[in-house]
């Protein structure tokens, strides 16, 4: 008598049990996907949807149940507007016009966007002999997981854009779900596929994505820092415009999760902030170290760590060193495994992996820019072009210093050891190759 049976692994698979023998143990397992991989994808994608607008709904629904009756159904349009602000939409709450994306809700839904791309990924591998997929198979199937998965997302936000929102709104709901969705996926189905964009990429180039992001994360740390002493200094403005408001504990509840979404916001404004390029707290103001001019500020209480005008001078120009620690940082990410490469190389290399950091800090602090109504509340956050032109120097220069030094020592220790080892004869120039002992140490030049 024969039986199916669950069985766990990397994937549902369904084992095959046959009684009446000796080992009841010899289950053949057979590979078979839970669901088509279309359907999977296209379950996944609305379920990622549904997701995201349920985890927005809920502490708004909450907070329309202590409000009048007919304040849910106005309460359940707030939380779409809300969901839609998280895509790059925009929200039109009443009279007031927000484009300033909560970005910590935007992570969210990255997040639940990558992992569900995952699951349906892993029912398209499933539907083969092996998880060791040939190369043309993969570069088949990648595609087509993306595009109907981002296709499906972006065809679930438009349509919920459609109905509730404006032409515009639903024009930008549909870019920045196509962004969030397309992205997210590619990094998830090319993990769970196997599929390496950069395969074909040469060594050096392969660690400059990665050295970059160790520079960006090191800039952010300096930022956090920043708003950290900030909201430090400013404990007691925070509290008195908290007290001010009056809220009730469910509003107070609601507004601490509105300043936690918009938490990454605020460390991408310090990260700006530490690099010397400041941000703007509406038309005319300026929040930088060195110099800080302000005009009147809404009544948010995280406002309150907003350093006073005096408080800019050019003592507080050591921040700068936040920026050159991030270059050096990103640098020795990409150079420090090639010993045996020439101090020209390590220093070109160290250069572009601190450029490019810099425009990945650029592009991600300007995403966090926006406007929270009309008047003195528009062009809220990093200022773009002080941002890429002090970014961009900063860490490139500190990178190619950091790159050449890096080679320069190497090369020193090099010298040193062969000399110390009475080694064979070897040529003193920068061209000699000597082999490695390990796949870290690379000797190919760059190119």
């Amino acid at each position: 008598m024969a039986r199916s049976r669950q069985t766990s692994s990397r994937g549902r698979k369904r084992g095959l049990e046959v009684r009446g023998l000796r080992n009841s143990d010899d289950i053949a397992e057979v590979r078979a996907p839970a669901l088509p991989w279309p359907l999977a994808v296209v379950l996944a994608a609305v379920g990622a949807a549904a997701a995201g607008w349920i985890i927005v709904a809920s502490p708004v629904v909450v907070a329309s149940l202590a409000g009048p009756p007919r304040a849910i159904t106005s309460g359940l349009k707030l939380a779409t507007e809300l969901w839609l602000l998280g895509h790059g939409s925009g929200a039109v709450i009443g009279a007031t016009t927000i484009t300033l994306m909560p970005l910590g809700l935007t992570a969210l839904l990255l997040l639940i966007l990558s992992g569900l791309a995952g699951v349906a990924a892993r029912q398209a591998v499933l539907a083969h002999d092996s998880d060791d997929l040939p190369l043309d198979v993969r570069q088949r199937l990648v595609p087509r997981l993306v595009l109907s998965f981002t296709g499906t997302y972006v065809l679930a936000v438009g349509s919920v854009a459609f109905l509730f929102a404006t032409p515009t709104q639903v024009a930008k709901a549909l870019l920045g779900a196509a962004i969030l969705a397309g992205l997210s996926s590619l990094v998830s189905v090319g993990r769970v596929v196997g599929w390496d964009a950069m395969r074909t990429w040469p060594l050096w180039a392969k660690r400059v994505p990665m050295a970059a992001a160790a520079g960006v994360a090191t800039v952010v740390v300096g930022g956090s820092v920043a708003v950290a002493t900030a909201l430090y200094q400013g404990r007691d403005r925070i509290t008195e415009l908290s007290t001010s408001l009056g809220a009730d504990p469910v509003g107070g509840f609601v507004l601490v999760l509105g300043e936690l979404a918009y938490l990454p916001n605020i460390v991408l404004w310090g990260v700006s902030w530490v690099l010397g390029a400041g941000f703007s707290l509406g038309d005319g103001s300026v929040v930088s170290p060195m110099v800080t001019q302000l005009g009147l500020l809404p009544a948010v209480p995280v406002f309150g760590a907003v350093p006073p005008a005096a408080s800019g001078h050019w003592s507080m120009v050591w921040w700068l060193l936040v920026g050159v620690a991030a270059g050096v940082v990103a640098a020795w990410t990409a150079v420090a495994p090639r010993r045996r490469a020439r101090f020209d190389e390590t220093s070109l290399i160290g250069g572009l992996t601190g450029l490019v950091a810099g425009v990945a800090v650029t592009v991600v602090a300007v995403v966090s820019r926006g406007n929270l109504g009309i008047g003195r509340l528009v062009s809220i956050g990093p200022r773009p072009f002080e941002l890429f032109v002090m970014s961009c120097s900063l860490m490139g220069i500190s990178g190619m210093a950091g790159g050449l030094v890096i080679g320069l020592l190497s090369r020193r220790q090099r010298v040193t050891l062969i000399a110390a080892q009475g080694g064979p004869d070897v040529v003193d120039d920068d061209t000699h190759v000597v082999t490695g002992e390990g796949p870290e140490d690379e000797t190919a030049p760059v190119g």
